[in-house]
């Protein structure tokens, strides 16, 4: 089934009196792309969420935001930078004796200086504990985004699958019509020799009939024909594919304006260039919405 790439999935949940909660959102992207927001404390889980957002999802910009009250898990100590300390000591002592100048370093002194004392923080409770609590998270957020991009699917499936319909009739209108261009082509040439020619009333037929038959070798739109028929078919199979299919559809939609430029450019008939010019319309409207397909 057909998935949208936009969608939202959020879970909340609690543990030993912890609140988490997980937040999801994707949106249009050409590729697999995921951004995980977490808290300092557990940036060392951020591969073991990705691939498992992976496992559901292969295509889109996801964001995850997540916040996870560790206060009750955090274990700080201080961390003094003994090195930094006695050399600051040490070129205080040299400037004095220098400079011949008074004065003695203070404790004060030392708590101003820049990173000489650094915070740690490390989990104090079982890593494997909230690892497990916190990718279960992920896994129920990512569910609840999964099942809004399948609603979305499926009502892009129906939008397109409208889209084909009408460019199908459409090109049943050009194929009606294209028969008939070689018959108006050589009443058009057969008339403009008896404008330019009026005396020629016998004139060379079979000259006429050449002039006609490569005219209409040079417009003939059968095979173009067929092949955008075969791009329909294409697309509307794919539609009902379970895997991601949005590259394909894109592809798909590149073959089938190429046959349109071809049928427009070759047809030379004024009907035919106006269908062409609607199964154009079409299809721009078509490639805007399978930009939103995984």
């Amino acid at each position: 089934m057909l998935k949208s790439m936009t969608g939202y999935g959020r879970y909340e949940s609690s543990w030993n009196d912890i609140k988490l909660s997980v937040e999801i959102r994707a949106v249009n992207h050409r590729f697999c792309e995921i951004a995980v927001r977490l808290p300092r404390h557990l940036m060392f889980l951020e591969d073991n969420i990705k691939k498992r957002i992976q496992q559901k999802v292969q295509r889109g910009r996801i964001d995850v935001y997540m916040t996870f009250n560790t206060e009750s898990l955090v274990k700080k100590s201080l961390k003094v930078d003994w090195e930094l300390a006695k050399a600051y000591c040490l070129s205080v002592k040299e400037m004095r004796d220098r400079l011949d100048i008074e004065g003695e370093v203070s404790v004060q002194d030392m708590l101003g200086i820049q990173d000489l004392f650094q915070i740690e923080e490390e989990l104090s409770d079982d890593e494997y504990t909230y690892r497990n609590v916190l990718l279960q998270a992920v896994d129920q957020a990512t569910d609840e985004l999964v099942k809004m991009r399948t609603l979305e699917g499926k009502a892009l499936t129906k939008d397109l699958q409208m889209r084909i319909s009408k460019m199908q009739g459409l090109l049943e209108q050009i194929k009606v019509q294209a028969p008939n261009v070689k018959d108006q082509y050589a009443k058009k040439l057969e008339g403009r020799v008896k404008e330019w020619l009026p005396d020629a009333i016998d004139a060379d037929q079979s000259r006429l009939l050449t002039e006609v038959a490569l005219f209409a070798e040079k417009a003939d739109i059968s095979e173009e024909i067929t092949r955008l028929e075969s791009h329909y078919d294409q697309f509307l199979h794919n539609l009902e594919q379970t895997e991601p299919v949005g590259r394909k559809l894109d592809f798909l939609i590149q073959e089938m304006n190429r046959e349109m430029n071809t049928i427009g450019s070759k047809a030379n008939d004024i009907d035919i260039s106006q269908s062409v010019v609607e199964l154009k319309s079409e299809l721009e409207k078509l490639r805007e919405q399978v930009q939103n397909v995984e």
